[in-house]
């Protein structure tokens, strides 16, 4: 198929977390690079609407309807990742290294009115220093599944990890790939106790996410809390639950299953299964995080949160305006951008101030993030249907 290019790829240097290269028994991935893609986040149609959902304390009913429900928009959250060449980990076969560049990530950002409260917020995430991670080539190999609940002290391993009731991670931080500096291993609290497919994956993002509210005309954007908001990606089971009785969340609980390294893994559609020399053999995965965080200090108070987030990231030069993520760019496609023309997302209105009689406090009953494709846009209008025809019947194949 004709591979269609969003913009050009930038040419970025390799780095790896020094941390990591003084523990692992492995060559830096800056030693071995095996290539460098841009990576976007599309939307997950099976999950729709929402690929990110955050269950937190702020809200008036936390555990019944306290839930931060929406959809990244396509091409508004992005990142580089970086391949190693393939090294041997004996007992474990052919693993490649993972990293993510700080500077090429774009994170979320969502802006939303909470009428409970009469106060705007805005939400967006950036990363404090360089994401790192692992991909088992061999299958039966790597067991990268993450089970974990949380309380005021911090992230424990649960049922069926192998560490069950061991501490994970303190908040903030994100946890060890043990001693062999590779997660999904035996000396790890990843996994379930059965081995994974082959491109099964683990991604550690040290994400710092931001909230600021609008504290009202001639006030402007206050901070409400910054802090390290730590984000593990499995391709496999990912859930989280709170247990703690002083949190207004206590009982919360978020899970979600991810997909394997394709085309590589072949697991989606065993046709197009390809080898590793293949150049499309890394062409999308979809990633997930359930993960939980309390106590962390706010201006509005101690905040307590967990939360879910599924990510098919789909390598730039194969993307494809698939907004309803069946892998083919077709009449269902446009139709959905169709049925959301000419509607918008909550905004402040047309004179851009805040607390104005213009704002919009509440989406467009047919707006649909889908259709979005202008990062930031916030409108679905005549430009998303022409991105959309421009690929009709392009597919996401090798």
């Amino acid at each position: 198929m004709e591979r269609k290019k969003v913009s050009a790829l930038a040419s970025l240097s390799i780095i790896l977390l020094a941390s990591l290269a003084l523990i692992a028994p492995i060559p830096p991935a800056s030693a071995n690079p095996g290539g460098t893609y841009r990576y976007w986040v599309m939307p997950i149609a099976r999950k729709m609407p929402g690929n990110v959902v955050i269950r937190d304390s702020l809200a008036d009913a936390p555990i019944e309807e306290g839930i931060w429900n929406f959809t990244v928009p396509p091409l508004s959250s992005c990142q580089n990742i970086t391949f190693s060449n393939p090294w041997t980990y004996p007992g474990y076969g052919m693993i490649i290294n993972l990293t993510v560049p700080a500077a090429s990530y774009v994170g979320v950002s969502h802006m939303f009115y909470d009428s409970s409260i009469n106060f705007w917020f805005r939400l967006y995430s950036s990363l404090s220093q360089n994401g790192y991670g692992w991909i088992f080539l061999n299958a039966s190999e790597g067991d990268v599944d993450c089970h974990t609940f949380s309380n005021n002290t911090g992230t424990y391993w649960r049922s069926p990890s192998p560490l069950a009731g061991q501490l994970a991670a303190l908040p903030g931080q994100l946890p060890s790939p043990g001693s062999d500096g590779v997660a999904g291993t035996a000396d790890d609290g990843f996994g379930d106790g059965t081995n994974d497919p082959a491109g099964s994956s683990i991604l550690m993002l040290p994400v710092t996410m931001t909230a600021e509210y609008h504290g009202g005309v001639g006030v402007g954007w206050q901070t409400l809390f910054t802090f390290s908001w730590p984000q593990v990606f499995t391709t496999e089971n990912a859930s989280a639950k709170v247990i703690e009785p002083a949190s207004q969340i206590d009982g919360s609980f978020l899970t979600e299953k991810g997909q394997p390294w394709e085309f590589y893994a072949g697991v989606e559609r065993p046709a197009l299964k390809v080898p590793y020399d293949d150049p499309y053999w890394n062409a999308y995965v979809t990633y997930v995080c359930a993960w939980a965080m309390l106590d962390v200090p706010t201006t509005m108070g101690d905040y307590d949160n967990c939360f879910v987030i599924t990510e098919k990231k789909v390598r730039e030069d194969v993307l494809i305006a698939d907004i309803n993520c069946d892998e083919v760019c077709n009449i269902v496609d446009i139709v959905i951008a169709a049925l959301a023309f000419d509607t918008e997302n909550m905004n402040f209105g047309p004179d851009g101030v805040p607390y104005t009689a213009d704002d919009k406090k509440v989406p467009d009953p047919e707006y649909d993030a889908r259709g979005d494709l202008r990062p930031a846009s916030g409108l679905v209008n005549i430009v998303d249907i022409v991105r959309i025809a421009l690929d009709f019947d392009e597919r996401l194949e090798p």
